[in-house]
């Protein structure tokens, strides 16, 4: 059966995981990627290098970011936030970056082999998500 979730749960399903997706759409060409984030309450903060996802987000700021979890195939739980993107500068860099750690930057990539490369590219882009609408839905197996 689908349900709404709770405010309450809502915000939980946001502050208990560590990876969500952010959707993003600009000049014709539409992108989901997955990243690792924060969730304090307010905003989700994240951090990533320059490439085509913050090019993306640089032309139009209007973003969405899911976050599910699952426990079977008609066992999920799912919230869906629409929001604004925003390059963080100054003290409000620094408040995301010292939330965010070490821990929360992206993972490590791996070759197309299989091989795992342990060289992050620097991390230059510190962002917030404005939220302006968050909904989460669930469905239990009756």
């Amino acid at each position: 059966m689908l349900r709404d979730l709770s405010p309450e749960v809502t915000d939980h399903l946001l502050s208990t995981q560590f990876f969500g997706r952010i959707g993003c759409a600009a000049d014709g060409q539409v992108l989901v990627l997955p990243v690792s984030y924060l969730y304090d309450g307010q905003a989700i903060y994240g951090q990533t290098c320059e490439g085509t996802k913050t090019r993306l987000l640089r032309k139009n700021p209007a973003v969405c970011f899911e976050v599910d979890d699952s426990c079977g195939p008609d066992c999920w739980r799912s919230v869906v936030v629409q929001g604004v993107y925003e390059e963080l500068q100054g003290d409000e860099r620094v408040y995301a970056e010292q939330r965010l750690g070490p821990g929360r930057i992206a993972p490590v990539k791996e070759s197309a082999v299989g091989e795992t490369n342990t060289e992050r590219p620097a991390v230059n882009v510190v962002y917030r998500i404005r939220i302006l609408s968050k909904t989460g839905r669930t469905e239990i197996k009756s």
